[in-house]
This record gives structure tokens, C-alpha cells and sequence, in this order.
């Protein structure tokens, strides 16, 4: 009687066992299987308007179509883009939390000795979107200086009394003004806005006396006839911009590895499966004419990276903005 008990107890907890499968099998196939089942929060870490907010308008109204759910944008703005990503890094990694970030993911990274995640353990990397050709220095059109040399040289004349305006500590505009700083020996006066809008708009308005600014800004404004264009940081000149030689063409070397780049991120532990969906409806975008038009219009190169690739590239980026900065003289924070 004791045996027959025994064998009926293994038989009901058997069953018992065999009864939960489906539900957790069904637990586990709800997180990728029929993801997404709602919005997915694309996370901006800066001001609305700005070229990153253009770029995450356009790029989230591909993968709403792409993945048939809507991607809503969330504004998370301050400290460089600092508070948005810490926000994404302590999110649930469900995959309807997401970054578009900037090149001050790898800035702040290199900038600050202590930040509120591990830009490293805490994302999930998904793509890189897109990589610019560089910032552009624009002076107001009544500078009196049409050329880089002519700009370095009067600055020499007037020791101390030019200035120019960044978006904020440790941005690429930022950076690149001290590197200029550092490689030419002037003395260019470091004024920090809110954002690259205000610091072009003082320069317009004659407050500062030059910025580092995106090839699409610049395209327009030296189009008005409002800036000129002096030089640009990246490798090579911009299609938008064809006459404005590289700092390297105009005879500053060490300038031109400081370019504009975003991607996409996701908490770290997100499944494999999610990243590699977004990742996939992301290059599928950005192969669209009509993105690749937009991005054209704006000066920038549409990317659309692995995950792998993406990876590497961030940790190489952060090394490389750790040494530009040593030379630039910008201490950490």
C-alpha cells in the first residue's frame, strides 16, 4: 500500500511538473517571441530641436513601420546626455526602453571619473546609425579673418580676446576648440551654452566669436551668408560644404579624428534576440532612398552596424576621446 502511495505521489508531481511547461514556456515566448506587444520608448538625453532629436524622429517613424509598433520619443535631457543613458542603464531590459545617443556616450565615458553606470556592462550596444564628417568652425561674416591661417594669425595679434562656444563641457565642440587651443598655441576663450542651437545663434549675434558646429548647420548658414566656414574636423571635406578645407588641408594636424556619430543602446541583459530584431529593422531603414536623402540633406552617412561591430567601435571611441582629451588639456570631472 505504501509502494502504490509512493508511485501515485511521483505520478501526481509528474503531472504537476508536465502542467507548468506551457505557461513558462509561454512566459519565455512573451519576451521575444511576440515582442513587441507594445510602444517602445526611444529615451533623446538632449533638448528637443537638436540635430539628435531630428535624427531620432526620423529613425523611430522607420521602426514604428518596420516593427509595427510605435516608437515614442522621451526627452531625458541634462549633464551631457548623462541623465537619459543612466535612466536607459537602470531600465527594465524588456526591449521597450532604448538610447539614441551621440559621441558623448564614449566623451563622457573618457570625461568624468565616476558616472551612474558602466558604460560598458550596463548596454546592450544595438547599431551605430550614422557618422558625420566632422565639425565645422564657423566665424559671424564680419570676422575679420576668411581662412584658418588668417584666423590663427589674428588671434596671435590679439592675445586673449577671441572666444568661442561650445555645446557644453566635454562636447565634440568643446574638444575640438582645445584641441585647436593645444595644437596651434592661441588662446581662444572657452564659452559653454546649452546646446550647439544658442551657440551658433551668439555667434550669428556676435557674442562669441566662433563655434564648432554640425556640416548641416553650417551648409545653411554659410548658404544665408550669416557664418563663414573656415575649416572642418574630420578626415575629409563634405559634400555639403566642398570649398571649407580639413584643419589638416589648412595646415592644423591632429583634428581630424573628431567627428559626430549616434546608435542605438539597450539595457545590458536585454535578450540577444530583441537586439538583433531592432538591429536588423535599423540597416532595413537605413537603406531606405528616402532616409539616405534625409541623411544626405543632413551631412551625415548612414551606418546601420552589428551589434558586434557597434561594440568595438564604442570601446575604441572611448579609448581614442580618453587620449584627445589628455592633449586638449581637458581634465576630468
Amino acid at each position: 500500500m505504501n509502494c502504490f502511495l509512493k508511485q501515485v505521489r511521483c505520478w501526481i508531481f509528474l503531472l504537476l511538473c508536465l502542467s507548468a511547461l506551457p505557461s513558462q514556456f509561454a512566459s519565455a515566448q512573451s519576451k521575444t517571441g511576440n515582442w513587441p506587444d507594445r510602444p517602445i520608448r526611444m529615451i533623446v538625453p538632449f533638448t528637443a530641436g537638436g540635430p539628435i532629436d531630428i535624427i531620432a524622429r526620423r529613425v523611430g517613424q522607420k521602426l514604428s513601420e518596420i516593427l509595427k509598433t510605435p516608437v515614442i520619443i522621451d526627452y531625458k535631457t541634462g549633464a551631457n546626455g548623462l541623465i537619459g543613458a543612466d535612466y536607459v542603464a537602470k531600465s527594465a531590459p524588456d526591449g521597450y526602453t532604448m538610447l539614441i545617443m551621440t559621441g558623448s556616450f564614449a566623451a563622457n565615458a573618457a570625461l568624468y571619473k565616476k558616472l551612474p553606470y558602466d558604460p560598458i556592462k550596463d548596454f546592450a550596444p544595438i547599431s551605430q546609425i550614422y557618422q558625420s564628417y566632422g565639425m565645422v568652425l564657423v566665424v559671424n561674416s564680419d570676422f575679420p579673418a576668411n581662412s584658418l591661417k588668417e584666423l590663427i594669425a589674428y588671434s596671435q595679434a590679439h592675445p586673449n580676446k577671441l572666444s568661442y562656444g561650445s555645446a557644453g563641457y566635454g562636447n565634440a565642440s568643446h574638444l575640438v576648440g582645445e584641441l585647436l587651443n593645444a595644437q596651434t598655441g592661441i588662446s581662444v576663450l572657452h564659452v559653454p551654452y546649452k546646446g550647439l542651437g544658442p551657440a551658433f545663434n551668439e555667434v550669428i549675434a556676435k557674442q562669441v566669436d566662433m563655434t564648432f558646429v554640425s556640416t548641416t548647420l553650417a551648409a545653411n548658414g554659410i548658404k544665408e551668408n550669416i557664418v563663414k566656414g573656415l575649416a572642418i574636423s574630420g578626415g575629409s571635406r563634405a559634400p555639403a560644404i566642398p570649398n571649407v578645407p580639413t584643419f589638416t588641408e589648412a595646415g592644423v594636424k591632429g583634428i581630424d579624428q573628431v567627428y559626430g556619430w549616434s546608435g542605438l543602446f539597450y539595457p545590458a541583459d536585454t535578450p540577444k534576440e530583441i537586439t538583433t530584431k531592432v538591429q536588423q529593422a535599423l540597416a532595413k531603414a537605413l537603406n531606405q532612398p528616402d532616409i539616405k536623402k534625409q541623411f544626405d540633406d543632413l551631412g551625415i552617412i548612414p551606418l546601420g552596424t552589428s551589434s558586434a561591430d557597434f561594440v568595438k567601435f564604442v570601446n575604441t571611441d572611448i579609448e581614442l576621446q580618453t587620449r584627445l582629451f589628455k592633449i586638449a588639456n581637458i581634465a576630468q570631472q
